[in-house]
């Protein structure tokens, strides 16, 4: 059985391949980057994939787990040394078959290959897919629809800059106007797409394709000011591309 190891950290990739080809399978693919990995899977057949959340580049272990399901429907799980519950929330929403928690041990990749491939057995056997495996022309995923008086008004996604929240209620700020609505942060982050929408701040999701520059605690959209956590600023910068 061929297992795919996408990790950015050398020895914990070669500490995992060690362990896994240990267990019989052939683990020796290993790649760091989310374009290298989408070029390994197009080259030969894999049964499993282990993916490291935090990858080198823009695209995340999530992006990439998300095109894997779309893409060839195998199983994979997530490797993580995340405790940062919004990431972890972001994880769920590709329906991984299993999490593997940093550092790991013998007896703990051993059962976390083992129940990801029960899951993908058993979610093949129901006849279970998500919501992205599902045909339905009804949905539109590329917009949200924000009711205004008597009617609902189309919202794309890629002109909304940013959202903020105000108690129970969210102002989204899109190219054109701003929008307010009764709605948790929570819930609307459950609704966005985790390649395009990142929350910085407890009271901020953000847009990444609009922003312009960041400094330390700040992240600039044009010439607005947005706060950022020390954390968030990490995981941000660990998903783009920087120069210095």
């Amino acid at each position: 059985m061929n297992i795919l190891i996408v990790e950015d950290d050398f020895i914990i990739a070669k500490h995992l391949q060690f362990l896994l080809n240990g267990f019989g399978y052939d683990a020796n693919d290993i790649a760091t980057d989310y374009t290298t990995a989408t070029e390994i899977l197009q080259s030969k057949v894999f049964h499993l994939a282990v993916l490291d959340i935090n990858l080198n580049g823009y695209q995340t272990g999530i992006d990439l787990a998300h095109y894997i399901r779309e893409n060839f429907k195998i199983p994979f799980l997530f490797l993580s040394a995340h405790e940062d519950i919004a990431v972890v929330n972001a994880a769920l929403q590709a329906a991984p078959h299993a999490f593997l928690q940093k550092p790991f041990q013998k007896i703990t990749v051993y059962t976390a290959v083992k129940l990801a491939l029960k899951n993908y057995r058993l979610a093949a056997l129901a006849g279970e897919t998500t919501s992205e495996e599902k045909e339905d022309t009804t949905v539109i995923k590329d917009a949200l629809f924000i009711k205004e008086k008597h009617m609902f008004t189309k919202i794309m996604l890629t002109d909304i800059l940013y959202i903020r929240s105000d108690d129970n209620y969210l102002e989204l700020h899109t190219t054109k106007k701003k929008y307010t609505i009764r709605e948790t942060l929570k819930n609307m982050l459950q609704q966005l797409p985790t390649n395009y929408f990142f929350r910085v701040h407890k009271s901020f999701i953000i847009n990444l394709n609009a922003i312009t520059g960041i400094d330390y605690v700040h992240v600039m959209i044009n010439d607005i000011e947005i706060p950022i956590t020390n954390d968030n600023r990490t995981e941000l910068l660990s998903r783009i591309r920087t120069f210095s």
